[in-house]
């Protein structure tokens, strides 16, 4: 489990109380790395696996999955892990 500070809907700090809210922050983790193209963040550029793009190409889900696995890895998330919770959260959308 990784912890954090929370974002809300809107990726803005969640507050509670007058104070932010600390919690599990992998989900939030994984969906930010997934919004992001190549060069969107200094510290790190060559994350991001341009998914709007791949996905108007029309890649294959194979690439896409592929390139999902390679960009989760670079921040130490395991695809396998948490495959099961990407599918669950995707249908409940």
């Amino acid at each position: 489990m990784r912890k954090g500070i929370l974002l809300n809907d809107d990726n803005d700090l969640q507050a509670s109380n007058g104070g932010i809210v600390i919690g599990n922050t992998q989900m939030q983790e994984v969906a930010l790395i997934l919004q992001l193209s190549q060069g969107a963040q200094k510290f790190s550029p060559t994350l991001g696996p341009n998914l709007v793009q791949l996905k108007k190409t029309g890649a294959p889900r194979f690439d896409i999955e592929q390139r999902v696995r390679v960009h989760l890895a670079k921040d130490n998330i395991d695809y396998e892990t948490i495959k099961q919770q990407l599918k669950t959260n995707i249908n409940e959308s």
